[in-house]
């Protein structure tokens, strides 16, 4: 009797630990007591080196990180000039972001915390989270992809692993074929994962279809909302629909030199960039305006979508 006393108040004095733990993300939310509006769109702001969240239905600004304002060591700031990536994960608690400056990281809504940081290259173009939260990135100038562990911890690290990528601009994890997507040249190619959470390594490069020999350096390369299997495509002449199930491609607009495409229930958001590579609006596929933030140079935009694609 007295045995199973004490493995009952054993098991009582567990569960509280076991729930204070996994509803610590909800804690730090409630703390930040930021509530992100329901038609939300996160942009990368290069004006102030900046992420910035806005509310699409006040096109007003409710959300803003730079790293100014964040804990990083003063002689980081340089790695998140001209910011070039932000994607919504976790199903929108974090912006995972690459800046042109060297730097991925993942942020985190709630208390804007830089969860993790690293140099990523010459010139970071996007990222992107592997099914074990360990990140890829790749970066243009150097023309690299690189893996790294996600360490919350330190909150820093290197490279675990890298590999030549020319035209490095865009990256996404196919979740159905288990495979990391990426555009090289004239073509999108697939690489198995090892799913090693330490070694995080990149396998057997496998050509998925090709780009047609008219389309240069393929750009953006963004899940399509509500459609399986399908990816937007961008080169410096046309976006397009990327149907992975029967590997072909869609001419969706002749507008050129877009740098990012996104879809949601509102409609469709691209950048056009009006200035050298950004613009203070974000444009619909018929290029009209959809929202305009004056004095900023956005070169990103996303929607935020509950239940994302993304992890």
């Amino acid at each position: 009797m007295i045995r199973i006393r004490i493995t009952i108040l054993t098991i009582l004095c567990i569960i509280p630990f076991i729930c204070s733990c996994s509803n610590k993300e909800d804690e730090v939310e409630k703390k930040g007591q930021f509530i992100l509006p329901p038609n939300s769109i996160v942009v990368a702001e290069q004006a102030r080196r900046s992420v910035v969240i806005i509310d699409a239905d006040t096109q007003k600004e409710v959300w803003r990180w730079n790293p100014q304002t964040s804990t990083l060591p003063s002689e980081k700031y340089t790695w998140f000039h001209n910011p070039s990536e932000v994607k919504p994960v976790y199903n929108n608690r974090y912006i995972l972001m690459t800046a042109s400056g060297g730097a991925v990281a993942l942020l985190r809504i709630a208390d804007k915390k830089v969860m993790f940081y690293a140099y990523a290259g010459v010139n970071p173009h996007s990222a992107e989270l592997l099914p074990d939260g360990n990140i890829v990135a790749v970066s243009s100038t150097d023309a690299k992809l690189s893996t790294f562990v996600t360490d919350t911890i330190r909150g820093t690290g290197e490279a675990k692993h890298t590999y030549q990528l020319p035209t490095a601009h865009n990256i996404v994890w196919d979740k159905k074929q288990k495979k990391l997507l990426t555009t090289e040249n004239n073509a999108l190619y697939a690489f198995d994962y090892n799913f090693d959470k330490a070694n995080p390594q990149l396998i057997n490069k496998q050509k998925v279809l090709d780009i047609p020999l008219s389309e240069s350096c393929g750009h953006d390369l963004f899940p399509i909302y509500g459609e399986e299997n399908k990816l937007w495509l961008t080169t410096n002449e046309s976006v397009w629909v990327c149907n992975l199930a029967n590997k072909t491609l869609e001419k969706k607009s002749s507008l050129y030199a877009i740098k990012s495409v996104s879809n949601g229930p509102l409609g469709i958001i691209m950048l056009y960039p009006t200035v050298d590579w950004h613009s203070d609006c974000l444009i619909n596929e018929k290029g009209e305006k959809v929202l305009t933030l004056p004095g900023t140079k956005i070169y990103k935009g996303r929607w935020m979508l509950p239940n994302s694609f993304s992890y």
